[in-house]
């Protein structure tokens, strides 16, 4: 049977806890205020369709699929993220130990008089204090009995704040796969655009050349030669531009992948066409969108540990209690730690409980009340920026393709014009310079093909990322042994 004195302190504590006031705790965090919607877009897809994981497989290139698996292995804000969540973990272990027993060892030795001497002295009727060696050894157990759920609070606070790191982690891969994809599509269609713009310069300084030979056999003006000379500059000044952008591009999967600017990847460097999907992305319902997406899930995770330190502070309102075992031994010798006379124990429950003045309990409830209320409102943003992103990627992505197929109607007419223009040239039908016209209008036309080329490639990314996917088949992130060495940096 419990100690009747024990029994009479949990009575009244539990008694003078209803002084406190029956504050309850919410069991769970309040649902959000934004209607999902079936559909996410009006654009025609593949609705039904749930977006696949490793979306950039889609491009059928595997050089891809290994740059972009190695960064997810390798990437250092990914290794950033997950020491982060690690971290979470930790202290989600820390706060479900915090749930048992609690112990404590303690020794000490030293020379002096203690408050044991004095008494001692003082019993023996004498007037001088023993002062010399001292040794002590102690042990101290408690158990909080956590009556009120504060601890499992503090647990459930805990593990949401766990999930909030494991979807910043997830985050993290999307953005990351999102990168070298997009920096590849980059480096491919730069390179792309600018052996374009070089066959079109190419033909720029052939219309030159033909209209300054005019001009030198008087069927020609100065004008001409100008126009020709100002078409040529212009053509010209392109290719700095874009050669820059690759390698921009090319630098940007070196570092994205974990390593130096120098170190580029082969496989990127050498491609020089934009690669295709191989069907078009699916854009799935909005339920499914929610569960996908990393910041949604994030969002979610904080207003449900916003909803348990609610439990943690209404916990604060009442007394912590917890059962206590004390044993400690002081003697002057070390043989004396066996001996029982100098001994002491103790073995209870103990009682904390800023009472009567809970006002800054009641205080923190208050704080945290308001911190649910801030958290649901982010909530719902993080929802409706979700549905916001995919609505305006989507339809991007349409307008996009909308201008690539115009542009390719464009090239292909472009190129039967050329093709009759040559015909019309061989016969006799056409001159010089409109021949090269028809030529030079070809490869204007194809120009802006690649450029919508890339553009549409940086669309289908942007849809891509806004969706959500490419964090659930991902490889575990690793961390590289650590050298406690000092760096070249830090010595300077």
């Amino acid at each position: 049977m419990p100690n009747p004195s024990f029994r009479r302190l949990i009575c009244a504590a539990l008694s003078t806890s209803l002084l406190a006031g029956c504050v309850p705790a919410p069991k769970a965090p309040p649902a959000s205020t934004i209607p999902v919607p079936d559909r996410l877009t009006d654009q025609p897809s593949s609705q039904n369709d749930q977006p696949v994981a490793a979306w950039w497989r889609l491009y059928r290139d595997r050089e891809l699929d290994a740059l972009v698996e190695e960064a997810l292995a390798n990437n250092r804000d990914l290794r950033a993220a997950s020491a982060h969540w690690q971290e979470a973990r930790a202290l989600l272990g820390k706060a479900r130990a915090e749930q048992g027993p609690g112990t404590s060892l303690s020794a000490g030795v030293g020379d002096g008089s203690t408050l044991q001497d004095q008494i001692t002295t003082a019993w023996l009727g004498g007037n001088s204090i023993r002062t010399g060696p001292r040794y002590d050894l102690g042990g101290d157990v408690s158990w909080e009995l956590d009556l009120f759920g504060r601890l499992k609070a503090q647990v459930r606070a805990a593990r949401a704040d766990a999930q909030v790191s494991a979807a910043l982690l997830d985050g993290v891969r999307i953005a990351v796969a999102a990168d070298v994809t997009g920096a590849w599509l980059r480096a491919c269609g730069s390179a792309h655009q600018a052996a374009v713009a070089r066959d079109l310069l190419a033909q720029a300084r052939r219309g030159r050349d033909l209209a300054d030979s005019l001009r030198a056999a008087g069927a020609g003006v100065l004008a001409d030669v100008m126009r020709a000379e100002a078409s040529a500059d212009t053509i010209e000044a392109t290719i700095p531009g874009l050669e820059a952008a690759r390698h921009d591009a090319l630098v940007e999967l070196a570092v994205l992948s974990g390593h130096v600017p120098g170190d580029i990847p082969p496989a990127a460097e050498a491609c020089e066409q934009v690669p295709v999907l191989a069907a078009s992305p699916p854009i799935g319902d909005g339920y499914a969108l929610l569960r996908r997406r990393p910041d949604v899930r994030a969002a979610e995770s904080r207003l449900a540990a916003s909803t348990a330190r609610i439990g943690v502070a209404v916990g604060d309102l009442y007394p912590h209690i917890a059962l206590s075992a004390q044993q400690a031994v002081s003697s002057p010798t070390l043989g004396g730690l066996g001996t029982r006379s100098n001994m002491v124990w103790r073995i209870g429950p103990l009682l904390d409980w800023s009472f009567p003045n809970i006002g800054v309990a009641r205080a923190r409830v208050r704080q945290a009340r308001a911190g649910e209320a801030a958290a649901l409102a982010s909530y719902d943003g993080a929802i409706l920026n979700a549905f916001k992103e995919v609505n305006q990627a989507a339809r991007d992505y349409g307008a996009v393709l909308e201008r690539q197929a115009a542009l390719a109607r464009a090239a292909e007419r472009s190129a039967l014009a050329d093709d009759l223009m040559r015909r019309q040239r061989a016969a006799g039908g056409a001159t010089a310079l409109e021949a090269l016209s028809a030529l030079r209008a070809h490869s204007e036309a194809s120009a802006a093909l690649a450029a919508a080329d890339l553009d549409v490639a940086a669309a289908q990314v942007r849809l891509f990322k806004a969706l959500g996917g490419g964090w659930e088949q991902a490889l575990p992130v690793s961390q590289p042994d650590l050298s406690r060495t000092i760096s070249t940096a830090a010595a300077k």
